[in-house]
């Protein structure tokens, strides 16, 4: 992939389900010599992936959506399921959250859903989905990621073991279709188990204590999003507001814009998407007007209202999803640490179950420039299924830049005083302690002490390329600027990754860094 490469490029297809429905690399022996030199070996890997397709959160837009989605023919009986299991009530809508807000007893559930309504209680029909449930189609979505996280690790590179060890962390957000999605996720990569004779703990935290997307009930995030953020986003951009005004004027959305729009806060282009781009995606039919050319300017819009504020305000980004970062850059040292050392790392592969507004922060994280803080042009929302991939790469034998990033004699700093520094000056997150950089052999500091280990980051079918990667001394010298050196990737993500302390300061979450 070329340097100049969109950071998250729309399918070459011009068909909605390129826009709405996330694609994955197909796995040739071309692909595989390209991406996976004999010299280069897996350490560790981080999966992100947002859910699969679901309906949509609510019965909004009447006069186009259907009362009833009868999707979900296997959904109903594996959700039913997986209550019977979790010791829920098989009346648990999917869009409920399976521990209540402030619960911090990770092994508690509730017995009665306070999202429980007449109308998902009378959903008995046979494939009749819930509003927000995981649809069928969504569940082979899933399983499609992980058969094919199952061909590139277990078949093709013999990273993980043929059957199911202990050196999978999975969690996933609180929500019923995140937690769905991630065991059909586990059952493409490890099919065809016996049952009763593995059993795989999923971390689940409440959501008082959940990293994995933004929580508004914070004041300061609130403020900044709200008040500052989106709002200042939607009123400056004029593709926004000629997008609004052809939505008005349709006539199947007059009564929504009459009752359910606030002008200049409902977020309508997203709320729209909701509706039409999950209706066209399960093939039920929506007006002649929706067409490709209108859906994929509706997760523009989306982009708009949500994540245009993440880009352009790293302080917002950091609220967002910093300390979710935090968690990744702990996964990364750890491998580093055990690789040196010999060992197994704790976790061989991390996969996290969660949401568009996962994937959204952290796609702001990885692509913002700290020398223009712009939006790409063609960003776009994120689908279905799509996933991050954050791979740990080793290579002892290819040559390591000889050109010295800009910003290697920043590091002058120990971590103990990391904080001290502000934040865009930072060169690395405050947890990757100063050992790291010591040379194992005699513990001799250097700042390029990491100079075997890589990281590359995949979104779905492409790789991204970091801004800060395209330092000539911050990229494998071979593979490209789509593999960053350890130090590039830290020195990408380091102004977005607050300490625990500093985390508590900007919006009063507490950061938790065990299950």
């Amino acid at each position: 992939m070329s340097s100049n490469a969109s950071l998250t490029p729309l399918s070459s297809e011009s068909t909605p389900a390129s826009v709405l429905q996330a694609r994955l690399p197909r796995l040739s022996a071309e692909f595989l010599a390209k991406h996976y030199p004999k010299q280069a070996s897996v350490v560790h890997v981080g999966v992100v992936h947002r859910h699969g397709e679901r309906t949509p959160g609510c019965h909004r837009l009447p006069n186009i959506s259907p009362e009833n989605w009868n999707l979900c023919s296997r959904g109903a009986s594996l959700h039913a399921a997986f209550a019977q299991a979790a010791g829920l009530p098989a009346t648990l809508p999917s869009h409920a959250h399976v521990f209540p807000q402030g619960q911090r007893n990770l092994g508690a559930i509730f017995g009665a859903s306070t999202l429980e309504t007449p109308e998902s209680k009378s959903q008995n029909a046979k494939g009749r989905c819930d509003w927000g449930q995981l649809t069928d189609v969504g569940r082979a979505s899933m399983t499609k990621l992980g058969a094919h996280l199952r061909a590139l690790y277990v078949d093709a590179l013999g990273f993980l073991p043929e059957n199911p060890q202990g050196k999978l962390y999975l969690r996933s957000s609180m929500y019923v279709r995140a937690i769905e999605s991630l065991q059909h996720t586990l059952g493409g990569l490890y099919p065809d188990q016996e049952p009763g004779k593995q059993s795989f703990r999923i971390n689940i935290r409440p959501v008082s204590h959940e990293t994995m997307f933004p929580s508004l009930g914070y004041a300061a995030m609130s403020r900044l999003f709200e008040g500052v953020g989106a709002l200042a986003n939607r009123k400056n951009c004029e593709e926004y507001q000629k997008l609004d005004a052809e939505l008005r004027a349709i006539p199947e959305l007059k009564d929504y814009f009459a009752s359910e729009v606030q002008v200049q806060k409902t977020p309508v282009a997203i709320e729209v998407l909701d509706v039409v781009g999950s209706m066209r995606i399960h093939g039920l039919a929506v007006p002649a007007i929706f067409d490709d050319a209108l859906v994929k300017r509706l997760t523009s819009g989306g982009v708009i209202e949500w994540f245009h504020s993440s880009w352009s305000m790293p302080a917002l980004a950091r609220m967002q999803i910093g300390p979710f970062v935090r968690e990744l850059v702990d996964e990364v040292v750890d491998a580093v640490e055990s690789d040196r050392a010999g060992r197994p790392a704790q976790r061989q592969m991390s996969i996290y179950s969660g949401h568009d507004t996962t994937i959204g922060p952290l796609m702001a994280v990885l692509g913002s420039d700290p020398a223009k803080l712009t939006v790409p042009a063609d960003l776009s929302w994120p689908q279905f299924a799509s996933s991050l991939r954050f791979e740990l790469l080793k290579d002892s034998e290819s040559p390591y830049p000889t050109v010295r990033p800009a910003w290697e004699d920043e590091r002058r700093i120990y971590a103990d005083k990391a904080e001290m520094i502000p934040f865009d000056k930072r060169v690395r997150p405050t947890n990757v302690p100063d050992a790291l950089y010591q040379w194992p052999k005699d513990g001799r500091r250097n700042p390029r002490a990491t100079r075997d280990y890589y990281v590359r980051v995949w979104y779905n079918d492409r790789v991204l390329v970091l801004p800060t990667c395209k330092d000539p001394g911050a990229h494998h010298t071979q593979m490209g600027s789509g593999v960053c050196t350890l130090d590039g990737f830290f020195k990408q993500i380091a102004r977005f990754v607050p300490s625990e302390r500093e985390a508590a300061s900007e919006c009063r979450a507490s950061v938790v860094t065990k299950n």
